[in-house]
């Protein structure tokens, strides 16, 4: 198994060797497809929430 991060609880999920499922113990379970959306939506979420402290910006 590989390990991965989980996108509902933030711990680590684990991806089987196939790269087809990732599952965590918290009961997140999804297809490696819904696992990259939902991580790239999170991603999306906190670079937009990222106001860089520099005066003129």
């Amino acid at each position: 198994m590989i390990r991965a991060r989980c996108p509902e609880c933030g711990g680590d999920a684990e991806m089987d060797d196939g790269a087809t499922r990732v599952e965590c113990a918290c009961g997140y379970s999804s297809g490696y497809d819904e696992y990259i959306e939902s991580m790239r939506g999170r991603a999306q979420d906190i670079s937009s929430d990222y106001v860089p402290d520099r005066p003129g910006l």
